[in-house]
């Protein structure tokens, strides 16, 4: 059967991974699923090529050309629906506070040192793939991954609506993640140090409201 050419529709499943600098996943409790994501916004960073243009005395073009654009870097908007103080903190590098029995909160982080290393995840989320009036049979779903990421708190509302929590953020480019230690990386073992998505069956992972663990095999 064809691969069908169908639409990408829903936000399912989010996954965080904590990586260190050099993007090697951090082994042990420091994944993270959720089922409660609202919305993901990736946006390119293009920075303009320059132009070169020449005129004569009279202002008559002579000559002109465009260098071509240079993509940066992605720029990311994450929405959430609920209260997940250990994503948030692995997210953010932040201290988690707990009660002796669960993680009911975080401390927010302190500017870093100059030198200090930034937190760093690797972010993924999973899409429906639709055709004709539903779901595509083949590959239902759309797996979307950026292997190394930066956040910082966004733009939080409170007031009488339930309160969504907002982090916002950027890719960096991680030639360590590889197909990822999860055993669901592209099923051709393609290069997405940059990031990548691509049609499946294979599941989401489960989510859970706690820290999940992952080991170092990328």
């Amino acid at each position: 059967m064809a691969v069908n050419c169908g639409v990408s529709f829903g936000l399912c499943r989010v996954r965080i991974t904590r990586v260190d600098a050099n993007g090697n996943v951090i082994a042990g409790d420091n994944a993270y699923i959720t089922d409660t994501p609202l919305t993901v916004t990736v946006n390119p960073n293009i920075e303009a090529g320059n132009t070169i243009a020449t005129r004569n005395g009279c202002g008559c073009k002579i000559f002109s050309l465009k260098f071509p654009d240079t993509f940066n870097w992605w720029e990311f908007e994450f929405t959430d629906t609920t209260q997940e103080p250990e994503m948030v903190a692995f997210m953010l590098g932040a201290a988690t506070i707990d009660d002796g029995a669960d993680v009911v909160g975080l401390a927010w982080p302190s500017t870093l040192a100059c030198d200090a290393d930034e937190p760093a995840v690797a972010f993924e989320f999973w899409t429906k793939h639709g055709t004709g009036s539903g779901t595509d049979p083949l590959h239902p779903w759309i797996h979307h991954v950026y292997p190394m990421s930066i956040w910082q708190v966004g733009n939080n509302t409170f007031d009488t609506n339930a309160q969504e929590p907002v982090l916002s953020g950027f890719s960096r480019t991680n030639s360590q993640w590889g197909d990822g230690p999860y055993g669901d990386g592209p099923p051709d073992s393609q290069d997405i140090s940059d990031g990548g998505w691509w049609k499946t069956d294979v599941e989401p992972p489960a989510a859970e409201c706690a820290a999940q663990a992952v080991t170092a095999t990328s």
